[in-house]
């Protein structure tokens, strides 16, 4: 996964320190625009301001730009990504607090150092240090480019280490800034989704579904991740107690959200989740099979964006490795068996080479050694 962790284009590194700063732009239905190329004045949860060569300057939302490129990156900030790059991920995080220090005066430079850092920590699950890098941000430059990325992810981070108690406390110093602020809809809808998933870890079943419902009702078409981010939630909530009516919903978001790459992993992969459940319990290995291919599906065609979520696409891995093992246990000739124990070695290692903090870690090395033992009952060709 050796990409930025943000998509920011950046200029060459032989590019003088007086070059200007760019904003690029998205296609639309209308064409495409032309860059803008200026002075970079202000980046602020609603947009980027540029002040235009010769003119006044301009503000562009945030939903109509592609990417921003920095004339004068700071080489921080450049060390931060590079050791992404390379896969060190922690260090990359180390790189960008130690960025944050010298750029206290340059609160756009600031705010790409803390927010990369956070997401850094979070991806390797070192929730305290996210969630410390978030808080900062926030504190030190409350309208921040990144303000419903950080406080989305902060929640998230509370979530994942169980701390209900500091999610919703989160939650509602979100909901006061965004107040504060004059944020848009969209980030209030998200935070009632959050909190819908606080009750979804509570246990409570009727109020999260209702919360959930609620959420996707609000959300509508008009936006449309929100709304299947919710109705995920219905259906892990089904999951829980009746995996059919589970299935039934994951098959329905498949259909109703094609256009939403995060919402289908998460679909794809509950969907498998609904299957293998339902084959273990009736010794179906056809059931079985549809699981695994349903995790495969996750896994090829739906890895997670950049700064998005992975424990869909993670959980696809270990677990469809782990169904795979199974048919290969069960497999009625060396053909079959070396088929379903190939791949499940391969997504086992997938896992442990791409997320080697990942909280099936320990699944998928038990997924790699079932494999190994069943290739090894496969006779070796003459």
């Amino acid at each position: 996964m050796k990409h930025l962790l943000i998509p920011i284009a950046v200029l060459a590194l032989s590019m003088p320190a007086t070059a200007k700063d760019r904003v690029n732009f998205k296609k639309t239905d209308k064409g495409e625009q032309k860059p803008v190329e200026g002075t970079i004045e202000k980046e602020d949860w609603a947009g980027v301001t540029i002040k235009l060569e010769g003119s006044a300057s301009s503000t562009y939302a945030w939903d109509k730009v592609a990417g921003v490129e920095y004339g004068d990156e700071p080489a921080g900030l450049k060390s931060g990504r590079g050791e992404y790059e390379k896969g060190n991920k922690e260090g990359a995080a180390r790189a960008y607090l130690a960025a944050a220090e010298g750029l206290k005066d340059k609160p756009i430079f600031l705010a790409h150092a803390l927010f990369n850092a956070g997401r850094c920590f979070q991806e390797i699950k070192k929730f305290d240090d996210a969630i410390k890098a978030f808080a900062d941000l926030a504190k030190a430059s409350p309208g921040n480019r990144f303000f419903k990325e950080l406080h989305d992810a902060r929640v998230s981070c509370y979530l994942a280490k169980g701390d209900r108690a500091g999610a919703q406390t989160a939650i509602k110093d979100a909901n006061e800034a965004a107040k504060t602020l004059s944020v848009d809809q969209p980030f209030q809808i998200l935070m009632s989704l959050k909190e819908a998933e606080v009750l979804e870890q509570d246990g409570n079943a009727a109020q999260a579904t209702g919360k959930f419902q609620a959420v996707a009702a609000q959300a509508g078409s008009k936006y449309p991740a929100i709304a299947g981010k919710a109705k995920l939630g219905v259906a892990r909530v089904q999951m829980a107690s009746n995996p059919t009516s589970a299935q039934a919903t994951y098959e329905g978001i498949t259909r109703e959200f094609k256009g939403q790459r995060a919402v289908l992993g998460e679909a794809y992969t509950g969907l498998g989740d609904c299957l293998y459940a339902q084959g273990q319990a009736k010794g179906d290995l056809d059931m079985i099979k549809r699981a695994a291919l349903q995790y495969e599906q996750t896994v090829v065609l739906y890895f997670p964006a950049e700064g998005q979520p992975t424990g869909a696409y993670e959980k696809a891995l270990a677990v469809g490795g782990e169904a795979y093992v199974l048919l290969a246990q069960k497999a009625g000739n060396d053909r079959a068996r070396e088929l379903y124990a190939t791949q499940a070695r391969s997504m086992a290692i997938s896992l442990l080479d791409q997320f080697p903090a990942s909280q099936y870690k320990q699944q998928a090395t038990d997924v790699r050694t079932k494999a190994d033992d069943e290739l090894a009952k496969v006779p070796k060709s003459k």
